[in-house]
């Protein structure tokens, strides 16, 4: 379930509806302690259809199973519209979006442990900081389209009981947020601000950084300091790339990257080391140290990507093209460098990969 699309993809993707549409929010950053052997790839699948997957392929013989979780559990289907997937230690996280719940499996063989289900619309979980047997959720309320969405929320989720315990109001269409300094950043997608949440005290009401426009994803580097991607609004308002100070004063602006007319500029991740960023802009994918003081000119990679995520064991950058997002997708691999090195065909509408 993703949005804001390239603008090639527009038309094959309005026949899913919105609500499998891409977004430019990051895949989870793995946090178990996996031997890092797999990469998992998030299959959408077709809307309303059911067939959500996560494909588990082995980074060493390069063998693939396309469905793990129906391989494991005698031909059961996740749902419909696999978003995300987040690693905790030994349990992989899997939020289905239009299925309105969470998968909880065992890592790497997928065996089903739980169902976490009281949710509206998920898109991604991320583990608290502060309290490890908890973690937030974003939610998007209203729609689907094209009804109009509302103000959204982050469910606060007990690990140890597989349940929501308490919700907290935020903007339109909130992404995946990211963890640093003590608050949860969330980026709301159609709203013009940035929610931040206290992980100590997620209860107590949570504060707003204003944006010139709303931004689909956020990251941490190495020195704590948050970056926020701006989308265009196609057109007087270019996408922006903001860096704010780290530390208790995340809030406040240290550099803004402009990005010349207002083409589309999504998808912003950050290298395993915490030192480079990566962002999709036109139909290339860019990289920029966290000291450059310019947006480069020049693509790391010339095509676009429906995902791209970059492995912490090995440095290889892997891209996946949901090709017509009614078909079976591709899983690109590349050197850092940019080299490409193979490709595998997965299922259908491939948005990222998680790596345990």
């Amino acid at each position: 379930m993703k949005k804001l699309l390239h603008p090639l993809a527009l038309s094959a993707m309005l026949v899913g509806l919105l609500a499998s549409c891409h977004t430019d929010s990051p895949a989870p950053t793995p946090t178990g302690t996996g031997t890092g052997q797999y990469a998992f790839v998030i299959n959408e699948g077709n809307y309303t259809s059911g067939t959500g997957s996560v494909s588990r392929f082995d980074k060493t013989s390069k063998a693939l199973v396309t469905d793990a979780f129906a391989t494991a559990n005698k031909g059961a289907m996740l749902g419909s519209v696999v978003q995300s997937m987040t690693v905790v230690d030994t349990l992989g996280y899997v939020v289905v979006n239009n299925s309105n719940k969470i998968e909880v499996v065992a890592l790497p063989n997928f065996k089903s442990k739980a169902t976490i289900a009281g949710l509206n619309q998920p898109r991604f979980l991320v583990r608290s900081v502060a309290n490890p047997s908890r973690a937030y959720v974003t939610e998007w309320l209203g729609g689907p389209y094209p009804a109009p969405y509302t103000a959204g929320r982050v469910s606060v989720i007990d690990l140890t009981i597989n349940k929501v315990i308490s919700t907290i109001p935020v903007g339109v269409n909130p992404e995946k947020p990211v963890l640093v300094g003590g608050s949860l950043y969330v980026p709301n997608s159609e709203s013009n601000f940035l929610t931040v949440i206290s992980d100590a005290t997620p209860t107590s009401t949570p504060t707003t950084i204003t944006l010139p426009t709303p931004a689909g994803s956020v990251v941490a580097d190495k020195n704590n300091s948050l970056w926020a991607l701006c989308a265009t609004d196609y057109a007087s308002k270019p996408a922006v790339l903001l860096h704010y100070n780290p530390g208790p004063s995340a809030g406040t602006l240290q550099n803004a990257f402009v990005f010349p007319g207002v083409d589309s500029a999504i998808g912003l991740r950050i290298s395993p080391d915490g030192s480079q960023l990566y962002y999709s802009y036109g139909v290339g994918e860019y990289r920029l140290n966290i000291t450059d003081t310019a947006l480069p000119t020049t693509p790391l990679i010339r095509r676009s990507f429906y995902g791209f995520n970059i492995d912490p064991t090995t440095g290889t950058l892997y891209g996946t093209d949901a090709l017509n997002y009614s078909n079976p997708g591709r899983l690109l691999r590349y050197q850092p460098n940019g080299t490409v090195i193979d490709s595998t065909t997965v299922q259908v509408s491939p948005n990222g990969v998680v790596f345990y």
